[in-house]
């Protein structure tokens, strides 16, 4: 018995070793190629940088924008004269799906025909109230609608799906997610761009955002670091100010910025605002303390850093003669960031090739190693467009992955992996309408909607999505003309409205106030930071986002029978001032 025994342990020894050998084998042989595919993309950048003239080597450090729908003249010229390294997009350059490819392959085809790498390709697609794509792209509800289901499953789903759409339609480079931690009701410009008013929210939901898209195909971008929820100032009209330590940025502003970093982030988009406690001379984008020291060194990131645009005042209004380019080069950024053309190009590229020229971006290392940073800028750029596949058939190097078939093998695997997660999410719709009805929260206390009784029930609502999903529920929408007579009604206890404004929302808080008795319930889309008078006959359904899911979603859950838990943020405190609508304007 005991030989028996024995034998089995050792068979079972060997078998399991085998085993084991095996599996340690292959993440050694996975770890082989990995380290082989890094060497060849760090050596091949540098060839391609080093094959640069110098005004190409400056141009690809600035980013663009354009003009119009298509690659006219003056994108054309714009693009020979300077060289860039990438294309910013607009609401103005984007149209139909069809339309959008045509534009993003005949950038394309303009970068080959000028000698140049391929363009990284970008887009303010955050969701809600940014949202330059129209046509192509799931519409998804804003940042703030999905940070409040807490689901990190969601925003990785989000995430995934906006960036999959994107590079389908030829952009490779997404400015989201918002990692700012909204945490001042008062902030005019990011607001509901946020995921939350806490750390735990936003490194949760946006950092899985940001894992999402990273597996979609397209560059994600975290941003704006080190902060720019804390602010009552739109860096866009303004230069922003917050009187914070390092040690407290680091107890709430940085820390889904750490999180992000840790697992992989590989973008940060610097923010416009001063610290002085930090830098008492320079913004976070023009600071070497914040860039390098704190982003660099103390969060240990290696990506890309990119500038947010600097024609934005808090930079062209107060650091114009100070040469905000090489400044933020030397701060550590890599890219600079223009939402312009045409003379502003033309003058950022000079104050960049004359500090080239003087030599103003080489540094010797503790080695006495002699560095460029203006060079390294243009490496860590090039082998990112390599890492994300961006030299195909239609650039100017169409066949270097067969310079390296770990490479080309691992591009190969990635496309197999994303087609076949987003096939499997559209199967599901993308989970559009489940997001969206997650997503609905209640003020100022959770909601029981299983004692809305249809019966009971009339609408007084404007949008034509929520009257159609509120009918299929049996609940009538009338005229607000027949109010006065529909409150007179003994058997109606329940009066629906719908606002996206602060001046509706105090008409209908009015109105409760002077009927006490009937209960009114506001279904609010957009923004929640105004004033929400609070009555004991009044309850508010908050969407945070105007898109037509959203609309419906308020719909379905004010009839699902089920609680709808209260709103959790941080919002305007009773007394203070709305505030302003900031550079992304939308109805309050």
């Amino acid at each position: 018995m005991n030989k028996v025994l024995l034998r089995t342990s050792f068979s079972l020894f060997l078998l399991f070793g085998f085993f084991g050998s095996s599996y340690c084998f292959g993440f050694y042989l996975n770890e082989l190629a990995a380290n082989e595919r890094k060497v060849w993309l760090e050596e091949k950048a540098w060839a391609i940088t080093n094959s640069m003239t110098e005004s190409e080597l400056v141009g690809q450090t600035i980013h663009i924008a354009i003009p119009q729908k298509t690659v006219d003249v003056i994108a054309l010229e714009e693009i020979a004269a300077t060289k860039p390294g990438g294309i910013i997009l607009f609401g103005k350059n984007l149209g139909k799906k069809e339309e959008i490819l045509s534009l993003t392959n005949g950038l394309q085809s303009a970068a080959k025909d000028n000698g140049l790498s391929p363009f990284l390709i970008s887009t303010d697609q955050e969701g809600g109230r940014v949202f330059r794509v129209q046509d192509g792209i799931t519409p998804y509800p804003g940042a703030m609608a999905v940070g409040q289901t807490g689901n990190t499953e969601w925003g990785e789903t989000v995430g995934f799906v906006t960036s999959y759409e994107l590079r389908s339609l030829g952009l490779n480079f997404l400015f989201a997610p918002v990692l700012d931690i909204n945490n001042n009701p008062l902030n005019p410009v990011i607001n509901t761009r946020s995921f939350g008013s806490d750390s735990k929210r936003v490194s949760d939901v946006a950092v899985a955002y940001e894992r999402g898209a990273r597996a979609g195909g397209c560059l994600p971008v975290i941003k704006h670091f080190p902060g720019h929820g804390d602010t009552t100032v739109d860096s866009h009209l303004g230069l922003p100010i917050i009187n914070k330590s390092l040690e407290e940025l680091e107890q709430l502003e940085l820390v889904p910025f750490k999180r992000s970093i840790a697992g992989g982030a590989e973008a940060v988009m610097s923010a416009h605002i001063m610290y002085p406690k930090i830098d008492s001379q320079f913004p976070a984008t023009l600071s070497k303390t914040i860039l390098t020291d704190v982003l660099r060194k103390n969060l240990n990131f290696d990506g890309i850093i990119i500038t947010d645009a600097m024609e934005m005042h808090a930079i062209s209004k107060n650091y114009e003669k100070d040469r905000p380019g090489v400044l933020t080069l030397l701060a550590g950024a890599n890219i600079v960031l223009l939402t312009s053309w045409g003379e502003t190009a033309r003058k950022f590229k000079a104050q960049l090739r004359d500090a080239y020229q003087n030599g103003e971006f080489r540094y010797l290392d503790k080695e006495g190693k002699e560095h460029d940073k203006l060079k390294e800028a243009v490496q860590k750029q090039i082998r990112k467009k390599l890492e994300l596949g961006l030299y195909d058939e239609n650039s100017i190097l169409p066949k270097v992955y067969d310079e390296n078939l770990k490479q080309k093998e691992y591009l190969t695997n990635w496309n197999l992996e994303r087609n076949q997660r987003y096939t499997k999410l559209n199967q599901s719709k993308n989970f559009v309408k489940e997001i969206n009805e997650d997503s609905i929260r209640s003020y100022p206390k959770s909601v029981l909607t299983s004692n809305i009784l249809p019966t009971e029930t009339i609408s007084f609502v404007k949008n034509n999505r929520l009257k159609e999903t509120l009918k299929t529920k049996k609940i009538d929408s009338v005229p607000f003309k027949s109010f006065q007579a529909q409150v007179k009604n003994k058997n109606l206890t329940t009066y629906l409205f719908d606002s996206t404004s602060e001046t509706e929302v105090l008409s209908i808080a009015t109105l409760a106030k002077k009927n006490p008795t009937k209960r009114f319930i506001l279904l609010h889309g957009g923004t929640p930071f105004i004033k929400l008078p609070e009555l004991p006959n009044l309850q508010y359904l908050l969407s945070f986002s105007l898109t037509q899911g959203s609309w419906e979603a308020l719909g379905e859950k004010l009839t699902s029978g089920k609680e709808i838990p209260k709103v959790d943020l941080i919002l305007l405190p009773k007394g203070s001032k709305t505030p302003s609508k900031g550079a992304f304007p939308e109805r309050l």
